[in-house]
Formats: C-alpha cells, structure tokens, sequence
C-alpha cells in the first residue's frame, strides 16, 4: 500500500501540484488590487507613490529628472489640491517624474505653512504689544490688551468652571432635607404672623 502511494506521488509533476492557501468563509474577495487598498487622501495616496516611485529608482540606480514641463504640470496639480483639498485627484494618469515633483512641492509646502504659521503668529503678539505699551489712547491699549488675552496659551478672559463633588450618605441627606424644610416652615410661619399683625394694624 506504501510503495502504491510513493509510486502514485512520483507520477506527478510539480506543475500538477496546486497550493491552495485556507481561506476564511463568508470574507468577501478584493476584485482588484483597488479596491483591496484603503480609501486615502490625495496627500496620502500622493505620498505613497512618491516612495514607490523612488524606491524603484534607486533599485534600478535610475535617477528622477523632471523636466519643466512636469514641474508646471505638478504646480497645477498642486493648485488644485490646495483649492479643492476634498476632490480626489486621480494621480495614476501622471508621470513618475511629475508625481515626484508634486510630492516634493507638497512636503515643502507643509513645512513651510506650519514654519510661517510660528512666525505670523510670533509677529502678531510683538505687534499687539508693542501697541499696548506705545499706543497714547487708553481705548486702543486696551483693545490691543484684549487680543493678547484671547490669544491662545494666554487665555486670560477664558471663564474657568469648577464642579465640586460631594459624596454623601442617604442619613446626611436626610438630615439635610430637614434642615431646610424646617428654616423654610419658620419663614413661612414669620411671613402668616407679620400678614395677621399688617391685618390688624388696618
């Protein structure tokens, strides 16, 4: 029985032999590598492309030279990122050495926004300040000093509320309750006495 199943087993090829990986039931099968990836921004998927793009160049030892034709190509892409950031742009149709491009306006663009964003802001405390200090009417010192205290981090107008929690047991609720039933029956009972002493006094 053993030498019948290693002869069956030799009369096969290894091109006859199909490996079937195991699969979960009820998971649904990707048509396409599309629609297996995630859905991704333009930065996101722009990102991923720019890498799989150098990293093919740099295994082929291939340098990336756009030309100036892909470099105005990639600033319109760019302009339309910037003003429709929610339309999805569709990037495959582009050259590698345009999305290359693209992908290094983009990243410049990020530094630069967040770098100028620190200096603006810088520019315009010192500004307001200086007003604070050197303006000679009360009203305009003032309105500079408001703006300081609604810049963030200052935060001086901000109102701060505090929520004190007090645990108690049901005895001293109780107790409590009574407390402020009988101070509210003495208010009540003074108020009947000075009506009945008004009535009388009439």
């Amino acid at each position: 029985m053993q030498t019948q199943e290693i002869q069956q087993n030799q009369a096969f090829n290894e091109s006859d032999v199909v490996i079937v990986p195991p699969l979960e039931e009820n998971i649904p099968i990707p048509k396409n590598v599309r629609e297996a990836l995630p859905d991704l921004s333009n930065q996101e998927e722009l990102e991923m492309m720019a890498n799989t793009i150098k990293l093919i160049a740099d295994l082929n030892g291939e340098d990336i030279n756009p030309t100036v034709e892909d470099i105005d190509e990639a600033k319109t892409i760019a302009k339309q990122m910037i003003e429709h950031p929610e339309t999805k742009i569709q990037l495959r149709k582009y050259k590698n050495n345009t999305l290359a491009s693209l992908a290094g306006m983009v990243a410049e663009l990020d530094a630069s926004v967040v770098d100028n964003l620190k200096d603006l802001k810088t520019f315009v405390i010192n500004g307001l300040i200086k007003e604070a200090t050197m303006s000679d009417k009360s009203k305009e010192r003032i309105t500079a000093l408001r703006a300081i205290g609604e810049v963030d981090g200052v935060d001086a107008f901000k109102k701060h509320t505090e929520v004190v929690h007090k645990n108690m047991s049901m005895d001293d609720i109780e107790d409590r309750l009574k407390t402020l039933v009988t101070k509210l029956q003495k208010r009540l009972e003074e108020k009947n006495v000075e009506g009945e002493i008004v009535n009388n006094g009439e």
